[in-house]
């Protein structure tokens, strides 16, 4: 099998790079970023965090600072936040209160924040997308190899119908989706047990559903999390959900893919199983939007040409007829095979 040469223009600063990310604003993205970040360093990884938020970037307050950024040369060594590297435009004089950004700018921001930050050795980088789907979050898209998205949202509908958009664009873009987080899900009163669902109850799930991707976590409403001090009020919860995402993100490696023949492949998962694909079956389950809106019978004796490695996440097939569009997560093959 011949190895395509991989998109020079993105970037792999860290070997798992995760998106953080929300279809709205108010819905606790940046929170989750910082207690998932405490909870990966707490297990002993090596983590940064990069605020792309730029309109609004809220993680210098999450995670007060050691030492602030650097110059070293012509690269930005991040802050440091006990421990957690940190960059963000919150820490530029000229980055505070960037309402009036134009797109091109804010852009050309994340591109200094992708190729002029020296990260050092990282296990992690968390990005804290800004909410929506326009042009800094599409730029992340296809300047860094990200290994997952996780997309936070509220039981709100609302808030379901902006999320949905968040996540088309990650499978647009090739992003795998790690999985959903429902965050304000319920309220707990002192010396109660009792679930008080405020916002009403179930969005988070149906939205996982409709996706076929876990619900993560249910996180519930808890005013500590607001507060600037956030380390104070890390819980088992994160510590629950940064494993979590550490084995979802190692289900996506270690996979081992070769073409059998014309008409199959193979791949040998990180747990010693090993599946057997038929082009045809999996042509006919493209992943792109095109072929995800279509209800087009599939096609049969379907060879495959080329199986073109996409970053450490996932691969990308040339076959010999219908749509070779679609770029196929790992997580992804895994579920087709089940």
């Amino acid at each position: 099998m011949d190895n395509p040469t991989i998109n020079k223009k993105k970037l792999n600063p860290a070997p798992s790079i995760i998106g953080i990310l929300a279809g709205k604003g108010g819905v606790g993205k940046s929170t989750i970023t910082a207690e998932l970040a405490l909870a990966l360093n707490k297990e002993g990884y090596k983590v940064g965090v990069l605020d792309a938020d730029i309109y609004g970037p809220s993680i210098r307050h999450l995670l007060p600072e050691k030492e602030l950024p650097r110059a070293k040369g012509e690269k930005v060594i991040p802050a440091d936040c006990n421990g957690i590297a940190v960059i963000s435009s919150a820490y530029f004089p000229e980055g505070r209160g960037p309402t009036g950004v134009r797109a091109p700018i804010a852009n050309q921001i994340i591109a200094q924040f992708i190729e002029e930050v020296e990260w050092g050795p990282l296990d992690f980088l968390l990005v804290d997308f800004p909410p929506g789907t326009g042009d800094v979050q599409i730029t992340l898209t296809q300047r860094l190899f990200f290994n997952g998205a996780i997309i936070v949202t509220t039981p709100e509908t609302l808030s379901l119908l902006d999320v949905r958009k968040s996540m088309e664009m990650c499978l647009q873009m090739g992003v795998p989706l790690l999985g959903v987080l429902e965050n304000m899900s319920y309220c707990v009163l002192p010396g109660n047990e009792t679930r008080h669902y405020l916002f009403g109850k179930g969005g988070g799930k149906s939205l996982s559903e409709e996706f076929d991707v876990p619900l993560l976590a249910e996180i519930p409403i808890d005013q500590g999390l607001n507060q600037s001090d956030i380390e104070k009020t890390s819980t088992p919860l994160f510590e629950k959900l940064g494993k979590t995402i550490v084995y979802k993100v190692n289900e996506e490696k270690g996979c081992k893919i070769k073409r059998v023949d014309r008409y199959h492949f193979s791949i040998e998962w990180l747990d010693g199983i090993k599946s057997l694909y038929q082009f045809s079956d999996v042509q006919g389950m493209c992943p792109c939007i095109e072929c995800t809106m279509k209800k087009e019978k599939c096609a049969v004796d379907v060879e495959g040409i080329e199986i073109h490695p996409i970053g450490n996440y996932g691969v990308q097939f040339n076959f010999s007829k219908g749509c070779s569009k679609g770029i196929y997560p790992f997580s992804y093959l895994r579920r087709l095979d089940r």
